[in-house]
């Protein structure tokens, strides 16, 4: 019998806590200024377009309206395949620091315990290296806290946590059981403004087509829970771990 121990001095607990900060600032000051401009620069497209057709333009054979229907239509794909762009940065941003956390708190997990002094093996004796520790994600941190006890699902915002979670399994996957668990949650994730249907349900694809209404303060919020969650943790914590 061995006793490992998880130990969060607070200067790794503000290590832990500062890359988010981050994530937030170089997001909103820098990543979500390059689209700002869209629509003016959808409106030049356009005009560009119709500046560049005006030059074969012949009265005799051409309608203008056609020229002025093409250019709108220019600058309508540019607006909308930049949307996307923009759409898909913000879910990316978002479900990659979900998947940082997840993979700060494994090795997290790993280090603290291994530095106990204790030999993590398995059910057959072997040692168990990082690469094959705590790999079942979000159930296996789950377990190994409960070792320590620390009921994760009693922390103040694992219900933002758990939602962060559901969100970034539909953004990597698409329609499954994540996006049915989280739009019981969140329905209005799902809510379209220009149709009732779900448009999850229409495309059956999360990052090819706009389907998810995800705000910036559901961003920030996620952000305010993720560090949160290292604040809650106590200092330390303790396990008797039963070494093959």
């Amino acid at each position: 019998m061995a006793t490992a121990q998880l130990y969060l001095y607070q200067k790794l607990r503000e290590r832990f806590q500062k890359p988010y900060d981050y994530y937030i600032d170089v997001y909103f000051n820098k990543v979500a200024l390059v689209f700002n401009n869209l629509e003016e620069e959808s409106n030049e497209m356009a005009q560009s377009h119709y500046e560049e057709l005006g030059q074969y333009f012949d009265p005799d054979r051409h309608d203008e309206a056609d020229f002025a229907d093409s250019a709108f239509e220019k600058g309508l794909e540019y607006y909308e395949a930049v949307s996307l762009v923009k759409y898909n940065s913000q879910l990316m941003w978002i479900s990659t620091m979900y998947q940082f956390w997840e993979q700060q708190v494994r090795k997290f997990l790993y280090d603290e315990i291994t530095h106990s002094g204790v030999t993590l093996c398995n059910e057959k004796g072997q040692e168990i290296d990082f690469k094959n520790y705590c790999t079942r994600g979000i159930n296996a941190i789950k377990e190994e806290f409960a070792d320590f006890g620390q009921d994760l699902e009693k922390m103040t915002r694992w219900s933002d946590i758990n939602e962060l979670r559901l969100l970034a399994n539909v953004i990597k996957h698409g329609d499954g059981g994540s996006a049915t668990e989280l739009e019981e949650l969140r329905p209005d994730f799902f809510k379209s403004e220009i149709t009732e249907n779900n448009l999850l349900k229409v495309y059956r694809t999360v990052l090819n087509e706009q389907v998810l209404n995800v705000s910036d303060s559901d961003f920030i919020k996620y952000k305010e829970a993720l560090q949160s969650f290292w604040d809650e943790l106590p200092e330390r914590l303790y396990c008797e771990i039963h070494e093959i």
